[in-house]
């Protein structure tokens, strides 16, 4: 029995063995020990795309059906099932296809079949405990379809936190702040030598909780503030010659803050909308940059270049939005000042979510320490909020993306011994 630790989240997916190491999983990406998490079903084959090789098809030829964000979908009760090549999958068969995917290719890279999984999973998938035993339930059948014959879960904080936990030399009650594309988890627990090794841990957290703020709405703060205007908004249109001008209606610039959620605009009455639009508005070039966006399926670059842009304001003091496309064409200067403002009410909310975790600790309890995983820990202000509430001194940091993945590969290891 081959056991490892399995990472799969709403944007990229890792794969550790039981020593911590986090395998090769799509050898061709930029980091390839993420494999994104995405599928691609093309129209012209029968084959099924994943990771890299997925966005590459999509963006070439976007006759098809892409997938991406999988796991958001977990806790709907209202997604059950969707049809894909004239056959009806349920959400676990269509999760169970990528994570059969990632279970050849770490098997590949290892040489030898992946029998046996830990599973990371929110510290919340809903404050409604029978949504979240609903959604873990789902994942766990996904595991059972895609060929694992033995699974368990581990809290994605707890996880990070056991990564962290393999370099202290004393016992410490530690935040762990672990920031996904979708949501952060944060989990107080006591760590340190003469806890590690253990098959549960969950007699070692002391609170946890949970928000909505992640990586993809840090992107769409940007996209919000700064681009919108280059797709219209702001602009009048006329439903017909010598009639009352009206604005470009909001939900139509709201469906683009999500990339994912662009193809709605293709819906007929929307389409009609825009083809209205281009024969009166009083900024054609910003709606015909809109239908390109939208009709040639460009989102999904626009938003690579967003987010590489949010990645460089952690480290500079501004970022070059540079994207030529069809008849796009954006050439913007982001600040810091000016993401930081966008984004402001993220780090409210994730402040707020912060303290109304402290507020339930035990009188007396003492963090010696918080670590920051996950992509948007990198953010300045993330870490000057924790750095304003614990003093800098405390910060601790490692791999942004992996740390969750070697926790769970570390897991691995008690979890199946006995």
């Amino acid at each position: 029995m081959l056991v490892c630790g399995l990472d799969f989240g709403t944007s990229n997916t890792a794969v550790a063995l039981p020593t911590g190491a986090v395998l090769p999983l799509d050898v061709k990406a930029p980091s390839p020990r993420l494999l994104r998490s995405v599928l691609f079903f093309p129209d012209d084959s029968r084959e099924t795309l994943a990771g890299n090789d997925a966005i590459e098809r999509y963006q070439e030829d976007n006759a098809g059906r892409f997938i991406q964000s999988m796991k958001t979908w977990l806790p709907a009760t209202t997604f059950t099932r969707t049809q894909l090549r004239g056959r009806t999958l349920s959400l676990e068969e269509l999760i169970a296809v990528f994570l059969r995917r990632v279970r050849g290719l770490a098997s590949e890279a290892v040489g030898e079949e992946l029998t046996s999984v830990v599973l990371g999973r929110p510290a919340r998938f809903s404050a409604d405990a029978k949504t979240d035993a609903f959604a873990e339930a789902r994942l766990r059948k996904a595991a059972e379809v895609a060929g694992f014959t033995a699974t368990r879960f581990v809290i994605e904080p707890i996880a990070a936190a056991l990564s962290y936990e393999a370099t202290l030399q004393r016992d410490e009650a530690v935040l762990v702040a672990d920031f996904g594309a979708g949501t952060s988890d944060l989990t107080v627990m006591h760590l340190g030598p003469s806890r590690r090794g253990r098959a549960e841990r969950r007699d070692d957290v002391v609170a946890s909780s949970g928000v909505y703020v992640g990586g993809d709405r840090f992107d769409s703060a940007i996209m919000k503030s700064a681009l919108l205007p280059y797709f219209g908004q702001g602009s009048t249109y006329a439903v017909s010659l010598g009639s009352q001008r009206l604005p470009m209606p909001t939900y139509l610039s709201s469906r683009l803050l999500s990339w994912n959620e662009m193809s709605l605009i293709r819906e007929k009455t929307t389409r009609e909308l825009i083809d209205t639009m281009l024969k009166s508005s009083d900024r054609l070039p910003a709606i015909q940059a809109l239908e390109d966006l939208v009709m040639e399926n460009l989102g999904f670059r626009l938003y690579r270049a967003i987010e590489a842009a949010k990645v460089t304001l952690s480290t500079q003091p501004t970022a070059r939005i540079d994207f030529e496309e069809a008849r796009i064409s954006i050439h913007e200067t982001i600040t810091i000042e000016a993401f930081e403002a966008a984004s402001a009410h993220l780090i409210d909310e994730l402040e707020a979510c912060t303290d109304e975790l402290l507020a339930r600790l035990p009188k007396g309890l003492a963090i010696d320490s918080v670590f920051l995983t996950g992509g948007s820990s990198q953010v300045p202000a993330v870490q000057r909020l924790f750095a304003k509430k614990f003093g800098k001194e405390r910060l601790r940091t490692a791999d942004a993306f992996t740390s969750v993945v070697e926790g769970l590969g570390r897991a691995a290891a008690s979890s199946f011994s006995e």
